[in-house]
């Protein structure tokens, strides 16, 4: 049984390594079954062993902890002091979002944490649009042309999901399978999707990002007017030929 003190200590390493993006000053156990919302396998399929929390958790979520602020609200412990759940408003700058977290940590007697669940308030990321999860035949291209030409932030990178965040929403990628059809590339005129279009706020924006993807030798409409909806916007297509738009909020 450990002190309420020795509890909040060790939680509170865990969100210190948050704010440092240092993983290797977690207590965490050899055995640590971790679930998280987003991590590989959601809250149901725990991720198993410290080295893989790191390789499929930690390390990809490290982009986004830069400029991280955490504000501690409160600790809640179990009757027989094993653990704890601890409640936290984390700021993420690189989304530009402040999430209401609580982590449910469950610690040996040696002060290792074996179990650790995580839970947020997704409130201040919604929108009509969660996430949109795409098909890309090849990752690395994939992650050059959304990381590096759109600037996007990546948050997620394992061999099985690469996920983005545009704004406030996730674009997610899984592996295309291959294809014995007459499109070996997204068309339009397949049915499913046709576009996906991602809010704009000021012209000035649009024009910059438009002369952005176009020095970068992307396929794009130049900016052109909706007549339907009397709205400016540039069309472009990914290196799958997913199409998108960048458009005037």
């Amino acid at each position: 049984m450990h002190t309420k003190e020795q509890l909040k200590r060790i939680s509170e390493k865990y969100f210190q390594a948050l704010r440092d993006k240092d993983f290797s000053s977690i207590p965490f156990s050899n055995d640590i079954a971790f679930r998280a919302p987003l991590a590989p396998g959601g809250a149901n399929h725990p991720i198993k062993g410290k080295k893989n929390v790191f390789e499929q958790w930690w390390k990809p979520l490290e982009p986004a902890l830069e400029g991280v602020t955490i504000n501690i609200i409160d600790h809640y412990y179990n009757e027989s002091l094993t653990g704890l759940i601890t409640k936290a408003d984390i700021t993420i700058a690189a989304l530009r979002v402040t999430l209401r977290a609580a982590d449910r940590f469950i610690i040996n007697e040696e002060g290792k944490i074996t179990e650790q669940e995580n839970h947020f308030d997704a409130s201040p990321m919604k929108g009509f649009i969660h996430h949109i999860c795409l098909r890309s035949v090849d990752f690395d291209v994939t992650k050059n042309f959304y990381q590096n030409t759109l600037g996007w932030k990546l948050v997620i990178d394992n061999p099985e999901l690469i996920i983005f965040m545009a704004g406030s929403v996730f674009i997610a990628f899984k592996k295309a399978a291959p294809r014995d059809k007459q499109y070996s590339s997204f068309s339009p005129f397949e049915v499913g999707l046709d576009h996906i279009a991602i809010t704009c706020e000021t012209e000035e924006e649009l024009r910059e990002f438009t002369q952005k993807i176009t020095d970068a030798g992307v396929e794009n409409t130049g900016v052109k007017l909706d007549g339907a909806l009397n709205k400016l916007y540039v069309a472009f297509k990914d290196p799958d030929r997913i199409a998108w738009e960048f458009y005037m909020k």
